[in-house]
């Protein structure tokens, strides 16, 4: 069954322009600092810690598929290289949890330390989440 298609008012971007868009204002990946050097260190990272923490947090065993920054760097190359905040994580866990939890954090709702994903305020909103976990 084909989708019905999508109100757009007319001059209003495309999901695909307002994308290129996004990307012009934070900059690429690499500009960003995910180059090769960051590939290297993340699949390093990964091999010492194979599990997402958020999942481990409530006593699931899920495999990380990639290193998330517990304070986001914006940018710094201090804060993306201090591998002390470096934390391994599952798609889930990044694309949700994480992020509900940095819209917390810039709101002023919660302090940085609560940005990892095993801490109280990530496990609660995990347990919300998963169907099976909450109670």
């Amino acid at each position: 069954m084909k989708r019905a298609k999508q109100f757009r008012p007319a001059g209003a971007p495309t999901r695909q322009e307002q994308k290129r868009q996004a990307d012009r204002w934070r900059g690429s990946a690499s500009d960003r600092g995910y180059t090769w050097r960051w590939s290297k260190a993340s699949k390093t990272h990964l091999s010492r810690s194979p599990i997402c923490i958020g999942c481990e947090a409530v006593g699931l065993v899920v495999p990380a598929t990639l290193v998330d920054h517990v304070e986001p760097h914006e940018g710094d190359q201090v804060k993306f290289w201090d591998t002390g905040m470096w934390q391994s994580s599952c798609d889930w866990h990044h694309n949700s949890v994480k992020q509900q939890l940095e819209a917390m954090w810039r709101a002023g709702r919660i302090p940085v330390i609560e940005l990892w994903l095993n801490s109280e305020t990530a496990k609660r909103l995990t347990m919300g989440m998963l169907p099976g976990l909450g109670a």
